[in-house]
């Protein structure tokens, strides 16, 4: 999985270092690296719920093991060539990644795009360290977008920014 395969990149980079340094992510590029990886992933827009308190800390003093994936809600919508049209109610979980010392978040509760694996049941909701598989509050450009680009159309993040 490339964003799986990014990381890795990033925490070999990293080493012992204190900060870590991830390219940006937006929306719309993960469309595209996920439209191009050999497995099947869902397009959701929602509200995730899980129990913040069980969420590590954004940077942890000994890097180890990945926490255990958190159990979640997720109620919204997934998308279709016609939007986000399709329900999507379902449990889930939220999997937090650690790349050296920092650790990915998410917010429960807030409207959020979630790119995830089709073959995972419950879906498996991907915190990374450097982002890119969540994305809050969106702007209803980049929805929007994102249904340009599920159609065929142009697929490009230029004109979001």
């Amino acid at each position: 999985m490339k964003p799986i395969f990014l990381a890795a990149v990033c925490a070999m980079i990293a080493g012992q270092a204190q900060a870590l340094s991830c390219m940006r992510p937006d929306p719309i590029s993960t469309f595209n690296q996920v439209a191009e990886a050999p497995e099947s992933y869902y397009v959701l827009y929602g509200k995730l719920t899980f129990d913040e308190d069980a969420l590590p800390p954004t940077f942890i003093d000994r890097p180890g093991a990945d926490p255990a994936p958190i159990p979640a809600r997720f109620n919204g919508k997934g998308l279709t060539r016609d939007g986000f049209t399709s329900d999507y109610i379902s449990p889930a979980f939220l999997q937090v990644d650690c790349v050296a010392n920092y650790c990915g978040t998410a917010q429960s509760g807030v409207e959020a795009l979630y790119f995830v694996r089709a073959d995972n049941s419950p879906v498996v909701m991907t915190a990374g360290a450097c982002g890119g598989m969540i994305f809050a509050e969106p702007p209803q450009a980049v929805l929007d977008q994102l249904t340009t680009c599920m159609q065929g159309g142009s697929c490009s993040a230029q004109p979001l920014k």
